[in-house]
Formats: structure tokens, sequence, C-alpha cells
């Protein structure tokens, strides 16, 4: 079993991310800012969108694409059918463990949102 996302569950086309911005449902939580749209698929696609003007040092902006990665990945199967675009806040937290609750309970919400 990999422990990578595979690039069919990427979101890479900025003709994609564009139409995800334009139709989807915009949230937001305490560390991160969400957009969901129905994918048309059978399996979720995760893109990240952070953003160099909110944080500065390559270290901290691969730190949270990696956490939102794999928050991703351990839960595509709970996530349905969407397609996210994943942005950070700019807040200033070390503990992963709230980061990714945090995403986690923002992608469950926008899911639950848009289902009703």
């Amino acid at each position: 079993m990999t422990c990578s996302l595979t690039q069919s569950v990427r979101i890479t086309n900025a003709k994609e991310f564009a139409h995800i911005f334009k139709k989807g449902q915009h949230s937001q939580s305490q560390f991160w800012k969400l957009v969901a749209n129905n994918s048309g698929n059978s399996f979720s696609r995760l893109g990240l969108a952070i953003s160099k003007n909110d944080y500065k040092r390559a270290v901290d902006r691969n730190h949270l694409k990696r956490l939102a990665r794999e928050t991703f990945r351990k839960n595509q199967s709970v996530l349905g059918h969407f397609d996210f675009v994943v942005m950070a806040k700019k807040i200033q937290t070390n503990k992963n463990r709230e980061l990714t609750f945090d995403l986690l309970s923002l992608m469950k919400k926008a899911k639950n949102k848009a289902i009703s």
C-alpha cells in the first residue's frame, strides 16, 4: 500500500481550480479556508493553495501542505465525492493535532452542507 496521493486525486490544473473557486461552497475555520464542490467523479480530490504572502518560508508552506495531504489521504473514504481546495489562514501554531482536527472537521462540515 502506498502512502502518497496519486495524481488522479490531486487538483493541479488552473482551470479546475478556477471552476472550483467559482462554483464551490466557501467555508472557513480557525486555521483553514476551504472551497468544496461536487467532483462528478467516484472519488474526492484535493487541491492546495498555500499563499507565499502569508507564509514566507517554504518550510512553513510545505509543512501545512503535508498536514493537509495526510489528513485528506487518511480520511478520503468518509469525505464523499467532492473536490476540496484548501488554503491556510495566517495564524501561527505548532500543534499538528489541532491543525489536523480543524481541517477534518471543516471538510466534514462542508460535505454535510453541500449534501443538505
